[in-house]
């Protein structure tokens, strides 16, 4: 057993007057594979006057889709859970003989299911810099520049 948390996660939205409530897409509940285990999970939604439709993206992750019946002057959601925050091993993968050195290349199928994840939309100067930047090596070991680029990231973003 790991460190349990609660967490809890409320957002109001406060109208003047009773306004129409266009269909919503929640996307506050962790998907069924993630590796922390969510010991419960509640949404609740005011007003009460609303139809809730459980889906899944082609991704597995869940969605709640609200469609509200009656104009609101109020619209609240709330997330309450609580989880298991076990310690994960990293590494805990297996990298296939293609992929053990930088660079390399994907097979024909493993290529087309990632090309969505392949492709880059239009970058920054300060972009194009840091990825020049944090180019690896050929031949350099992918688990060392795996973990060389995290350090990067972390050392070079700043969160504020």
């Amino acid at each position: 057993m790991g460190i349990r948390v609660a967490l809890n996660h409320t957002t109001e939205y406060h109208y003047k007057n009773p306004t129409t409530l266009g269909p919503h897409v929640i996307r506050l509940k962790p998907a069924a594979h993630c590796r922390t285990l969510i010991e419960s999970y509640t949404l609740k939604i005011t007003p009460d006057t609303h139809f809730i439709n459980w889906q899944q993206d082609p991704f597995g992750n869940y969605l709640a889709r609200l469609v509200f019946q009656e104009p609101e002057k109020l619209l609240k959601i709330e997330v309450e859970l609580i989880a298991d925050l076990a310690v994960v091993n990293p590494f805990d993968f297996f990298v296939e003989k293609y992929a053990e050195t930088y660079p390399f290349s994907y097979g024909k199928t493993s290529e087309i299911e990632l090309r969505p994840y392949l492709e880059c939309g239009e970058k920054s100067q300060v972009l194009t810099q840091w990825i020049n930047k944090n180019r690896p090596a050929n031949d350099l070991p992918i688990i060392d520049w795996l973990v060389a680029i995290n350090k990067s990231l972390e050392r070079d973003i700043d969160y504020h």
